[in-house]
C-alpha cells in the first residue's frame, strides 16, 4: 500500500502564498454580478443614444425592480474591476475605456482573447434576433462570463473569426413573451392565425412545445387542438394570444427533430418519410460533398456530377434547396418531387417568355 508523502514546510508555505494570492486577487477584482453585466450592456447599447437620460443608481433600481443596495453593490465591483468610472459623467455611469490597450495586450490572459474572439464571432448570429428577448438574454450572459468586451466597441468587433452580415428580422416581441410564458409554465395558448390560406377566424387552442430559431425567424412547434396535428406557427401571423389557465402533459418526444425524417434542412414537419435523389452538377457538386443534408446521406460521383441520396420528411425544403441550385441541380426521386420540380421551372419559363 502506497503512502502520500509528507510535504516539507517549504511546500506548504508555497501553497499558503497561492492561496494567500488568490484572496487578494479575488478581494481587488470581485466578480460582476447578473446586474453588473446587465448595467454594463445597457451602457454600451443604450447609453450613447439616449443622451437625456441619466443612468444611475435610481434609474437602474427603477428599470430592473431591485434594491437601491442591490445597484450599489453591483456597481461597486464594476468599479473594483475597472470597467466603469469612478465619478459619473453627466449624471450617468460610464465604461472606463482609458485602460483598454493595457488590458488586451498585456494583463489579458490567453484564455480571455480566445472567448472575446468567440464572443465576436457570434454577432452576426445575435443580429437575426435582435429585437427578440433572446437579444438581451444572451447578450446578458456573455456580458456576465466575459464583462471585459465592455471595455472597448473594438472588442467585440475584433473576431477574426466572424458571421457574414445578416438579414434582420422584426418579431413579434409580445407574442415571444407570451408564448415563452406558457412554454415555461406548460399552459396552453390560444390565438388567431392570419398567415395568407388559413382560416382566420378560427380560434387555435395549442400545446406549446418549443420556440424554433430558423434563419432569423421564430416559430411555435405545438399540438393543435384545432387540427389534431402538431405543427409550426409564425409568431408574426398570431394574433390575439391568450395564456390559458389550463395546463398540459408534455410527451416526450415533443422535440421538432422528431419529425424531420433525419432531414436537417431547418424548421420544418412532415409526416411522410420519402427518399431522395438529386443529381448535382457545376459548383454544387463539390459543394454538395461537405455539407450534411440529412443524418443518412451517401453521394455517388462520376466526373460531371454528384448524386446524393438521403430520406428525409422535408419535402417542401428539399424543394427549395433545388430550386435554389438552380440548373445545377436535378431532382432523381421521388416521383412527387421530380414532377413539381418540373411544374415550378415550366411556370418560371412562362414568366420569362411574358
Amino acid at each position: 500500500m502506497s503512502m502520500s508523502r509528507k510535504l516539507s514546510d517549504e511546500e506548504k508555505m508555497q501553497r499558503q502564498l497561492r492561496r494567500d494570492e488568490k484572496a487578494v486577487e479575488k478581494e481587488a477584482h470581485p466578480p460582476v454580478d447578473k446586474y453588473g453585466a446587465k448595467i454594463l450592456r445597457i451602457l454600451r447599447e443604450e447609453a450613447a443614444d439616449n443622451p437625456g437620460i441619466k443612468y444611475n443608481s435610481e434609474y437602474f433600481e427603477k428599470r430592473f425592480d431591485v434594491s437601491n443596495i442591490t445597484i450599489l453593490r453591483a456597481i461597486k465591483k464594476l468599479k473594483d474591476n475597472n470597467l466603469i468610472k469612478d465619478k459619473q459623467v453627466h449624471g450617468s455611469y460610464a465604461i472606463e475605456e482609458k485602460y483598454y490597450e493595457d488590458f488586451y495586450s498585456q494583463s489579458c490572459s490567453e484564455e480571455i482573447k480566445k472567448n472575446i474572439a468567440l464572443i465576436a464571432s457570434l454577432g452576426g448570429v445575435l443580429q437575426q434576433y435582435k429585437n427578440t428577448p433572446l437579444y438581451d438574454s444572451v447578450t446578458d450572459l456573455i456580458y456576465f462570463l466575459q464583462p471585459e468586451i465592455a471595455k472597448s466597441d473594438k472588442i467585440f468587433s475584433s473576431g477574426r473569426v466572424i458571421v457574414s452580415p445578416q438579414m434582420e428580422y422584426d418579431i413579434n416581441t409580445q407574442n415571444w413573451e407570451k408564448v415563452y410564458d406558457a412554454l415555461q409554465r406548460n399552459h396552453k395558448l390560444r390565438f388567431r392565425y392570419t398567415k395568407p390560406y388559413t382560416n382566420n377566424e378560427a380560434q387555435r387552442i395549442v400545446w406549446p412545445f418549443q420556440l424554433v430559431l430558423d434563419n432569423g425567424s421564430v416559430y411555435l412547434f405545438a399540438y393543435s387542438e384545432y387540427a389534431d396535428l402538431v405543427l409550426l406557427y409564425d409568431l408574426n401571423y398570431m394574433t390575439d394570444v391568450v395564456v390559458l389557465n389550463e395546463e398540459f402533459d408534455l410527451p416526450e418526444d415533443y422535440d421538432i427533430n422528431n419529425y424531420s425524417g433525419g432531414g436537417r434542412l431547418g424548421a420544418y414537419k412532415g409526416d411522410k418519410i420519402e427518399n431522395y435523389k438529386i443529381r448535382f452538377t457545376g459548383y454544387a457538386k463539390d459543394w454538395m460533398k461537405n455539407h450534411k443534408l440529412a443524418d443518412n446521406q451517401t453521394f455517388k460521383e462520376d466526373e460531371e456530377s454528384t448524386t446524393v441520396s438521403f430520406s428525409s420528411s422535408q419535402f417542401d425544403k428539399v424543394l427549395e434547396l433545388i430550386l435554389s441550385w438552380g440548373r445545377q441541380a436535378e431532382p432523381l426521386a421521388p416521383a412527387r418531387l421530380v414532377k413539381r420540380w418540373k411544374e415550378e421551372v415550366l411556370a418560371m419559363a412562362e414568366k420569362v417568355k411574358d
